[in-house]
């Protein structure tokens, strides 16, 4: 099973959405932005390290807002979503198409990545 975890991240009332590109899983669909825990790290230290690769933002992680298993007909995955706040940095898309901070009753405007539903159903 393949863990990965994704940033809940608030500013405002408003949470950190970004949109898939092309290709792979969920080509652009909408998602909480993270990634594939490496080897050796925690939770904690690869939503670090995945948001900083990501969108060039440096955050602070505080709590886990939920996890779960998901499987896709693929692979099974097992997600964390960690709540988080941006110390510092400008925000990059070097991995997304696009980035929107939404209020949670705009969740139903996007398309969002089938495992990323649950979580954003709990906003």
């Amino acid at each position: 099973m393949i863990k990965v975890v994704a940033a809940v991240i608030e500013k405002d009332g408003k949470f950190l959405i970004c949109k898939r590109g092309p290709g792979g899983n969920c080509p652009f669909l909408w998602e909480f932005p993270g990634g594939k825990i490496e080897p050796g790290e925690t939770p904690f230290e690869a939503i670090i390290r995945e948001i900083r690769e990501e969108l060039c933002l440096e955050i602070e992680p505080s709590e886990l807002f939920c996890e779960y298993p998901f499987s896709y007909p693929e692979k099974d995955i097992y997600f964390y979503f960690i709540r988080a706040k941006i110390v510092s940095g400008e925000m990059a898309l070097n991995f997304h198409k696009d980035a929107r901070w939404i209020k949670p009753h705009d969740k139903a405007i996007f398309e969002f990545c089938p495992a990323d539903i649950e979580a954003i159903n709990k906003l």
